[in-house]
């Protein structure tokens, strides 16, 4: 199982979340895809290859959780591997209404409930948890800027169901000088998560961009409305902090 420094890969490390089993009958409901175009999605997610992953987000419906979870995934597996880590790939099989991947006979990952609109996936469950409840889109917010520094754009949020580790994705812009992002917090009422290492390459080069993963454990019990904040050293004239919340902008 392929571990970031604590941080897991949702549909690349399985090991944390929820057992496998059950007698395979297809999916069904109004509007889903073909069985065919399921299986690629989930093929795509479970693949560890960035290049594949990007073919479940044209399965998906435009702003769908299911989308946004396709590229979340692209992001999170992409950051693993400029990290120098090998993402795990695992193989798809059919379980009753749904889909599932294993690591090992008792570390799987399940997908079901899975809505649809259109021939295009819209929505499912991820080991029992619905992507409403654990996935936050950042795309929406604006990025987060210094000119001729920086640029850092919030991406999407996402709690492991079982784990309860919560990683935020977030891409990183170098303008005229050479990047590192270090491990965040999370802030949320009271209670103050301390991040594990960021995924991501050592040094994001002058003109470059890269996604970097920012992981926080033990996050089962928090909202997932708070407050990120993290170091982003610049070249070697210091750092500044970046900090954005979870929060829906349109809503605050």
């Amino acid at each position: 199982m392929a571990v970031l420094q604590g941080a897991l890969l949702p549909g690349l490390c399985l090991g944390l979340l929820a057992g496998c089993g059950g007698d395979p009958k297809p999916p069904s409901g109004p509007g889903l895809p073909s069985q065919a175009d399921l299986r690629t999605y989930f093929e795509a997610i479970t693949s560890g290859d960035p290049d594949q992953t990007k073919k479940a987000e044209e399965i998906a419906a435009e702003g769908s959780p299911a989308q946004g979870y396709a590229a979340f995934i692209n992001l999170a597996t992409t950051a693993a591997t400029t990290a120098g880590q090998d993402p795990q790939s695992s193989e798809v099989e059919d379980v009753d209404q749904g889909f599932k991947a294993c690591v090992s006979e008792d570390a799987c990952v399940t997908w079901k409930d899975l809505k649809g609109k259109d021939g295009e996936l819209t929505d499912f469950s991820v080991s029992g948890i619905m992507l409403d409840d654990s996935l936050v889109d950042l795309t929406a917010q604006a990025p987060i800027s210094s000119e001729g520094l920086y640029d850092v754009q919030p991406e999407y949020a996402y709690r492991l169901p079982q784990s309860g580790v919560l990683e935020v994705v977030v891409t990183i812009t170098a303008s005229d000088a050479g990047l590192s992002a270090r491990p965040g917090t999370y802030i949320e009422g009271d209670q103050i998560l301390e991040g594990s290492q960021a995924a991501g390459p050592a040094l994001i080069k002058a003109g470059r961009s890269s996604p970097v993963l920012l992981a926080f454990p033990d996050a089962q019990d928090v909202k997932l409305d708070g407050q990120v904040t993290f170091e982003l050293k610049i070249g070697g004239a210091g750092s500044d902090s970046i900090g954005f919340g979870l929060a829906d902008p349109a809503a605050s």
